[in-house]
């Protein structure tokens, strides 16, 4: 992004850096750079069903790899779901019926 005065003149990226960083001391949040908002911004509208296609492009990347190996970031949240289809498909009447077949011959 380029920030410009109403004379056009150019003003710097330190417009946005001031204010990210006040906000971060305020709340208490070290070490966070406006660019981690990137990797935010990937992984929350992945979360939520923005096709990953969509978000490489709006991302400026040519290959989705770029945005699955740099951007997207695994959270506890994804892992208790994967957790949770795991014990779901293992405690599934499919999964014991093939049991019971299997022990039966």
């Amino acid at each position: 992004m380029v920030f410009t005065r109403p004379n056009g003149k150019y003003v710097g990226r330190n417009i946005l850096n001031y204010p990210f960083k006040i906000i971060h001391k305020e709340l208490g949040i070290e070490n966070c750079r406006f660019y981690d908002l990137r990797g935010s911004y990937a992984t929350i509208n992945l979360r939520n069903g923005t096709e990953i296609r969509d978000v490489a492009d709006i991302l400026g990347h040519k290959y989705i790899e770029t945005t699955e190996n740099f951007y997207i970031s695994s959270t506890d949240e994804n892992k208790k779901d994967v957790s949770n289809v795991f014990d779901s498909l293992m405690s599934s009447e499919t999964i014991d019926n093939i049991i019971k077949y299997e022990i039966a011959y």
